[in-house]
Order: structure tokens, then sequence, then C-alpha cells
């Protein structure tokens, strides 16, 4: 069963909703502009990977709108909702798990609360991925939902609608980053927002991809 679809399509439904309560969330601004604040000067290319209504996007824009972002989602009307808000980014109906399909290269990724709707080995080849499309001293930024493997599966939202939540631990992301060969800008931990239909504790990890060194 691909949960990740399911979700979508739920996101689909509920996208208008989904915007009223989170377009104008400023709890995680801050991380977003060190993540700005990192990517090189001038025409950066960043992938705003999971987009949803594009609230991340308008936010990077509003900070660098020198910036050349391209955003991805695959609810349909998340897109929608996002090229309106944002039309000076470009946007398209794409599954994050396939970052090779967009066969471009990116200063800077960010997936803001993308991995929720990953399988821990679905976010372990989104990094792998993501560590393939990033420039020389590219820029990750993830976001998700912290918690045990086993505390993972359907969630059932206000709405009646059901989607699958994947928790993950915070170990487990860090090694993999490691692993790909990136090194840890920052981590940090704090509580949803009280907007959120569930209260966890987020994790935020900004991380670089380091240059290989010259044999």
């Amino acid at each position: 069963m691909d949960h990740s679809a399911i979700s979508a399509r739920v996101f689909h439904q509920l996208a208008d909703s989904y915007r009223e309560k989170f377009m104008d969330l400023t709890l995680y601004d801050d991380s977003y502009r060190e993540f700005c604040d990192l990517l090189p000067p001038g025409r950066a290319r960043v992938l705003d990977a999971a987009c949803g209504p594009g609230n991340v996007a308008r936010y990077l824009l509003a900070q660098r709108p020198e910036l050349d972002v391209l955003g991805i989602d695959l609810a349909p009307r998340m897109v929608e909702l996002a090229r309106a808000a944002v039309p000076s980014a470009q946007f398209a109906v794409q599954d994050c798990r396939h970052l090779a399909r967009l066969q471009q290269r990116f200063d800077g990724i960010i997936c803001a609360f993308g991995l929720p709707y990953l399988s821990p080995e679905e976010a372990a080849a989104f990094i792998e991925a993501a560590d393939t499309v990033l420039s020389p001293n590219g820029v990750l930024y993830l976001s998700t939902m912290l918690g045990n493997r086993e505390d993972s599966g359907i969630h059932t939202c206000s709405t009646g609608d059901q989607v699958y939540i994947n928790y993950h631990s915070e170990d487990h992301l860090t090694r993999l980053l490691r692993e790909r060969g990136f090194s840890l800008v920052k981590q940090s931990r704090m509580a949803s927002p009280s907007a959120a239909s569930k209260a966890t504790i987020d994790l935020i990890v900004i991380a670089k991809r380091e240059v290989p060194r010259a044999m």
C-alpha cells in the first residue's frame, strides 16, 4: 500500500483548510531564515519539496527575492494554491520520492514536514537523492515529528479523513546525513503548533553537503 499517495489524495481534498490553518504560521520562520542565510549569494536555486500551499516558498522569497524556487507536491490542489500565493516561484505536481526525475541541480533543498509522510526507508532514499541533486556546499533542511517507529500508523484528522503518519528518530536521521557526508549545521526541537491536530515534538535539522576532497 502506498501510504504517501493516499496521504496526497487526502491533502488534495483538505488543501484549502490546511492553508487556512498554516499559511501564516510563523513558528518556524527563524529556521527558514537560517536556511536562507546558508545559501550562496545571488540567484541560488532552491527546491521546496512537499511544498504544500506555498507558505515556505513565500517566506523564502520574501527574504531573498532573487532566489529561483521550484516547489513540488503530490497533491494537485496544494500546487494550485501555491501558484496563486507565490506567482514568482514555479510549482509542479511531483513526487518528492523521485528527485532524480526533475533532472536539475539545486543549491538548497527544503523539506518542511514532508518526512512524516515518508517511511524510514523512503526518508533514507530521499536524503540519498538530495545528496545527488545538491550542488557542492548545497544546503538541506528537514523537519519532522519525533517518535518511535512503532508509533507510526493511521491518524484520523479532525475531518474524519485518515492519513498514515511516520514518526522518525533524531539519531536515525542524523546518522543518515552523516553517512552521506553532510555536516550538521543545526539541530533543534520544539513543541508543535497549537493548530496541529496532535501535540508532538518537532525536529528541525539543517545540514550542508561537504565538497569532496581533491585526491
